[in-house]
């Protein structure tokens, strides 16, 4: 019966394969995730009141900026490692690797200790919008929260030498087990600990991924990859000209996610008030599902895009182009039926702890559907490396996000101008992508595929 579904979804080609095993390994993850999101948003509610959650919000959006420092040498690194592996070049994959991580380890260590200098003359309150939370406390929040996160990036590393090789289950499966501990612990200090205390949240939710993930990063090269094992003697700056090159394309696309969804939270405090973020939050986390979704299933093609590509094997592409076309379109009907019962959601959710206008849920409903219906596309140019497109789109979308942004916050006085300008910058990839992909992928290629 697997077999029949497997050939009937995706086909008997090899990849075909390992994308069907990894997309099926990954729901029950995924579907956990979902889960402890909806369920630690009450949680951490219930622990702060809406302001602070607001404020938390926001400051973890700003921290998490600090992962454009990498320049995207991750992401070339695991389009690198999959052509090494590829052309079964373990030697080369080791030096893409300790590479990578001579890099992102000397740029994060360095930064955190030029914030250690900068923080103490930083106004917070000021860069938050916010005097509830008194300037002493939030400089210890900052450090304790920029310090795990900045060795958490260290050790997150170690997820895109999986993904190289095609396997999206492991970085579920540590995201997980990382987000279960901190629903857990959230549970207990909730019941036992002193309500209010965000220095604390921040402990828990930021502390307990670099735990996870230093247990992890030792498994993998001790016992999983070890013909891949990291060494500073293969640390190659000078000969690392075309793993920056891909680097800094996948920089620029990383950078264009964060200025744009990175900066929402961040946005919404200095135009509105830190108690509408968590009004816009919510909503966007109720659709956020279908975007998670889609991402669950086209995510793990990624990698396997990068091996079929790197094989001249555009018929598996096209092919797979299709299906996910289809799927995405099926997420599409499930979002219709999120919008028409939004409503009802949010009060089985969170009661009335927090009001969301139907309005603002319908705007980012219409959101989620452009996104979605792009996201496939998305994943095959970045699997291509065929990165160019990226570099042309970005500045175009950052300055429409932007501008549509503040200027549609001056005449239309709500969140939905936020959710406006998202949209548009989903519908420009939506036209542009199926071109670009014409044009990386001849047309005359023979399909290598049943």
């Amino acid at each position: 019966m697997y077999s029949f579904i497997k050939e009937r979804t995706v086909g008997s080609h090899e990849l075909s394969s390992v994308y069907f095993k990894q997309v099926n390994g990954t729901l029950i993850i995924k579907l956990a995730g979902v889960l402890i999101s909806f369920v630690y948003v009450p949680i951490v509610l219930g622990f702060l009141d809406q302001e602070k959650f607001g404020i938390w919000i926001t400051l973890n959006t700003i921290v998490r900026w600090l992962r454009l420092a990498d320049i995207g040498i991750g992401g070339g690194m695991r389009l690198k490692l999959s052509q090494a592996l590829a052309n079964k070049d373990n030697e080369k994959g080791r030096e893409h690797i300790s590479t990578t991580y001579g890099i992102i380890g000397g740029i994060f260590l360095f930064l955190l200790l030029v914030f250690y200098f900068v923080n103490p003359s930083l106004d917070w309150q000021k860069i938050l919008n916010s005097s509830l939370i008194p300037g002493d406390e939030l400089f210890w929040l900052t450090t304790v929260t920029v310090t795990f996160v900045v060795l958490g990036f260290i050790l997150k590393t170690v997820n895109f030498i999986y993904l190289a090789h095609g396997y999206s289950i492991p970085e579920g499966l540590t995201h997980m087990v990382s987000s279960v501990l901190t629903l857990l612990l959230l549970l207990l200090v909730s019941r036992f600990g002193e309500k209010g205390n965000i220095i604390l949240l921040a402990a828990i939710v930021t502390g307990d991924q670099v735990i996870i993930y230093f247990f992890f990063s030792i498994y993998t090269f001790l016992l999983k990859f070890t013909h891949l094992r990291p060494s500073f003697s293969l640390i190659r700056l000078k000969e690392s000209g075309s793993l920056m090159a891909m680097s800094l394309q996948s920089f620029v696309s990383s950078i264009t996610y964060l200025v744009i969804y990175g900066s929402v939270p961040f946005v919404v405090a200095h135009l509105f008030s830190p108690g509408e973020v968590t009004v816009f939050n919510i909503a966007y986390s109720l659709f956020n599902l279908p975007i998670m979704i889609i991402s669950l299933l086209v995510a793990p093609v990624k990698p396997l895009i990068t091996l079929a590509y790197t094989r001249n094997d555009y018929g598996w592409i096209r092919m797979m182009q299709g299906k996910l076309n289809k799927i995405s379109l099926a997420v599409v009907a499930g979002t219709i039926v999120l919008i028409i019962f939004n409503q009802f959601i949010y009060h089985v959710w969170i009661g009335d702890k927090v009001d969301i206008p139907f309005w603002l849920s319908l705007s980012i409903g219409v959101f989620a559907i452009v996104n979605v219906l792009q996201f496939s596309n998305s994943i095959i140019v970045l699997g291509t490396g065929k990165m160019m497109i990226n570099v042309i789109l970005s500045p175009i979308n950052i300055g429409l996000y932007l501008g549509l942004t503040f200027i549609l916050s001056r005449i239309m006085h709500n969140l939905i101008s936020v959710s406006i300008a998202l949209t548009v910058t989903c519908l420009i990839p939506l036209i542009v992508y199926p071109f670009w992909l014409k044009k990386v992928m001849p047309e005359n290629q023979s399909a290598l595929v049943p």
